[in-house]
């Protein structure tokens, strides 16, 4: 039973027992604040809200120990990033102090140390992303009974911008690259696919009669070590239509430099190993460097197999589905400028329309518009 006893001059001690059974107690310097602690404390015993004041007393620090291995919902390379972000951003701000001292108003002013100390909007966004998420799993462990990170304001991420290769560009890059390297290049300008999908591509997921590429699985590099497993969204994994003249590169690179072996992985270094990205960038950049074009990125690739295919006629679906984006909706966020040109299309034919219509209707539309206008 909750009880209040006087323990000396301004000094009363609130005891009570928790759900579990073991008493608890509380110093307080006045009677009636003790008889509200405990009345606050039956009422939440009552509704099933109690937390036992303990639980947050860890620090974050061990608290994020134990959290991140339950993060068995993230792929290798995004665990790695989580891991990253951390121990570079989270602990070091937050990692001595007790779980349940951390305040929503601390973190809304951590967003600001760490843009004042160089930090771009995106990695603050990350870090208290992350911190976050480890509140999260602290509510949800009875430890907090609020999320300090929730409700905090992020400054806008800066669109990254894009850069599409012409058909010509590409080419001309292809054909600065080692030749081991080349074909990868044209897949990935003029099949988009990412640079983990290349890398994890096999002989067996190129249909050649068919003129058709799966792509079932990717390369991850973690720590200098190459492991394969799932695309990187489930939409990723898809087969798309390959050109012939592209094909016809393909088969060549598969007959000088890949054995037969349906597992064999596509591109490789000279061993047959698997390519690291030090390996592929430091010819990267001297292909890139060799075509005039220094500063483009692999990654650009994609963006010019997308311009390419909606240059090309391609709808907003057909290129979601061979790009292997998450939704349609986040093609046409991404690339909505690209198809801005089909609105010349429909007033070119709402001028036909208003060209066959009667001269009256034509005259009536007109005093309608300039009413408006």
């Amino acid at each position: 039973m909750a009880h209040i006893e006087k323990r000396g001059p301004n000094r009363w001690r609130a005891r009570y027992r928790g759900p579990d059974g073991r008493e608890r107690s509380r110093t307080f310097a006045r009677k009636s604040d003790g008889e509200r602690f405990l009345a606050a404390v039956e009422t939440s015993k009552a509704r099933g809200e109690w937390l036992d004041p303990l639980s947050g007393s860890i620090t974050v620090r061990e608290w994020a120990e134990a959290w991140v291995p339950t993060r068995t919902d993230l792929r290798p390379a995004t665990l790695a990033r989580l891991v990253t972000t951390v121990e570079r951003q989270v602990l070091p701000k937050w990692g001595t102090r007790r779980l349940s001292s951390v305040t929503n108003g601390e973190v809304r002013a951590w967003v600001g140390e760490l843009l004042a100390a160089g930090y771009s909007p995106a990695t603050a966004r990350k870090a208290v992303f992350a911190l976050r998420q480890m509140f999260d799993a602290a509510v949800a462990d009875r430890r907090l009974s609020v999320n300090a990170a929730a409700s905090v304001p992020l400054p806008p991420e800066r669109s990254a911008e894009t850069r599409a290769l012409t058909r010509d560009e590409v080419l001309a890059v292809a054909d600065s690259m080692h030749p081991r390297y080349r074909a990868a290049v044209l897949l990935a300008g003029f099949g988009g696919l990412r640079y983990g999908e290349l890398m994890g591509l096999r002989r067996k997921r190129i249909d050649t009669l068919r003129g058709r590429i799966t792509v079932a699985e990717t390369a991850v590099e973690l720590g200098g070590s190459i492991t394969f497993g799932e695309p990187k969204t489930p939409k990723s994994k898809r087969t798309l239509p390959i050109p012939r003249t592209l094909m016809r590169a393909l088969e060549d690179h598969l007959a000088e430099f890949v054995g037969a072996d349906t597992d064999a992985l596509v591109f490789t270094v000279q061993s047959g190993g698997p390519v690291h990205r030090a390996t592929f960038a430091r010819h990267w950049r001297q292909a890139v460097r060799g075509a005039g074009l220094e500063g483009v990125r692999v990654h650009d690739l994609r963006h010019s197999y997308v311009s390419l295919l909606i240059a090309g006629g391609a709808s907003v679906k057909e290129v979601s589905t061979w790009a292997g984006h998450s939704s349609a909706a986040f093609t046409l966020d991404r690339y909505s400028h690209l198809f801005d040109t089909s609105g010349d299309e429909v007033a070119d034919r709402l001028d036909a329309l208003f060209e066959a219509a009667p001269t009256a209707e034509v005259r009536t539309l007109r005093r309608t518009a300039d009413g408006i206008s």
